[in-house]
Order: structure tokens, then C-alpha cells, then sequence
């Protein structure tokens, strides 16, 4: 099994700033306004990376080059969703990656993107031995499909019963996934888990909350993270700069 570690030493690895989007490679108006809305936030402050939870070209995976060149100059680390498997191969060259799970260290921030698509019980495996090596301060898994979510695809059981104990025993912080197109912050035992699937693609309505939901909105936005050694600051932006959500992780809290 082949394995990409990309590691980057920022020199200010404190207080850096990341984005995340979900579901977001449609040709739509809500796709290009995310896109400017992280171009528009990274000049206002520059952010390090982009990371996406998936489905980044709708319908087939077919990389769309302009999509690409309307983000901002940032590294972009995707992960793979339902609609990029039937040409995933073409997407990890354009990316330049050898597997379609992978783990990217920046500054204090170690993240570890999973494939749903894929083999799962191998990648759990893989995420157990690397969770059980890395000395980053946060650790943060994404994916595409997500475990808890109250939109109509809804959490995935086989998911949770792989992820979940894993998860637990490593007080992993926070989880990323897309696939639902909506807004969502759920808090499961030492986990906040967060839909992003409303980069872009059509919006559909979710079911009623789910009992771990502690925020939910049905719009078009883009997540962003700033770390420092001991808190984690997350705000999700619609186009227009709405606030939908905002949350702080502190370093080991329950």
C-alpha cells in the first residue's frame, strides 16, 4: 500500500488559517459565488490551504480546469466523494497523489483524509497506525460521506461502527464531511463532527435535527479554521459574509 505523507512547516504554523468546502464542482451560481468568497476572504487574510470533503466534479469526476483556476492560490487537498469515483484516477494525477486517502501535516494541524468510496477496513487500519504515531496538537479526519448528519442522505451506520471507537479512543476533535448539501455542527462524546456538502452544488431540504446537532442551515458556504496551540476557531460564511455558525475547540476538552 502506497501512502503520500506531504508534510509542510509553516513558519507561522500558530494562528494559521485553512478553508473547507464540500460538494462544490457544479457549474452553478452558488459554486462561483464560493469561490469568490474565498478569494475575497484570502485577501483579506491569507489562508494556508484548501481542503474539500468530496464531490468536487459533479457528475462524473471530470476535472473542470476552470473551477480550479477560480480558487484562490492556495494548496488545495481534496478528498473524494460518489461522483469523483468513476474518474478518480485522472483526478489523483491532477492532484498529484498516489492514493486516494492520505495524510497532510501543516504546522500543528495533522489531517487525515479518508476514502468512503473505498476500502474502508483497510483504511481504518492505515488511520489507526497513524493516529497512534503523529505528535500533532489537532487532528482533524475528513471524508465524504459523513457519519452523523440530518440531511436526506443522512449518517452512515457502517462508518460509525468502523470510526466511531477509533475515534473515541484517539479524542479525535473534530471530523469534516461532505455529501449532504447543508450546513451542520453535531457533538458526539469528544467529537465535533461538521457537515459541508453547500459548496456550490443544489441545495436540498434535511430532515428534523438530529439529537447530537447543535447548529444547522440549509445555504451555500465555505468553513473556515484558525489554530493556535490551544483552541480551534471554526465559522462557517455564506457568499454574502453571513455568519451561519461559529464554535471554539479548546485542546482537551471533553
Amino acid at each position: 500500500m502506497r501512502v503520500l505523507l506531504l508534510v509542510l512547516f509553516l513558519g507561522w504554523a500558530l494562528g494559521q488559517r485553512l478553508a473547507v468546502i464540500g460538494d462544490w464542482g457544479q457549474d452553478t451560481p452558488g459554486r462561483a459565488q464560493v469561490a469568490s468568497l474565498l478569494r475575497a476572504e484570502h485577501a483579506r487574510k491569507p489562508m494556508a490551504a484548501l481542503f474539500t470533503a468530496g464531490d468536487n466534479f459533479y457528475p462524473r469526476g471530470l476535472v473542470v480546469e476552470r473551477f480550479l483556476r477560480e480558487l484562490p492560490p492556495i494548496p488545495l487537498y481534496p478528498a473524494f466523494g460518489n461522483h469523483d469515483a468513476p474518474h478518480l484516477e485522472a483526478q489523483l494525477k491532477r492532484f498529484q497523489l498516489e492514493s486516494p486517502y492520505y495524510q497532510v501535516r501543516l504546522g500543528v494541524m495533522a489531517f487525515f483524509i479518508l476514502y468512503t468510496e473505498g476500502d474502508l477496513k483497510a483504511q481504518r487500519e492505515w488511520l489507526a497506525q497513524a493516529l497512534s504515531r503523529t505528535q500533532a496538537p489537532w487532528r482533524v479526519v475528513i471524508l465524504h460521506r459523513p457519519l452523523y448528519s440530518s440531511g436526506l442522505h443522512g449518517g452512515s451506520p457502517s462508518l460509525r461502527s468502523l470510526l466511531e471507537p477509533l475515534l473515541r479512543q484517539h479524542r479525535l476533535p473534530l471530523v469534516l464531511a461532505g455529501h449532504d448539501h447543508h450546513y451542520e455542527r453535531l457533538q458526539v462524546g469528544p467529537t465535533t463532527h461538521l457537515v459541508v456538502g453547500g459548496g456550490g452544488a443544489g441545495l436540498y431540504p434535511t430532515k428534523p435535527p438530529s439529537p447530537y446537532t447543535q447548529a444547522l442551515a440549509v445555504a451555500h458556504h465555505a468553513l473556515f479554521l484558525e489554530v493556535g496551540e490551544e483552541t480551534l476557531l471554526g465559522y462557517a460564511l455564506t457568499p454574502e459574509g453571513r455568519v451561519l455558525d461559529r464554535f471554539t475547540l479548546r485542546k482537551g476538552s471533553p
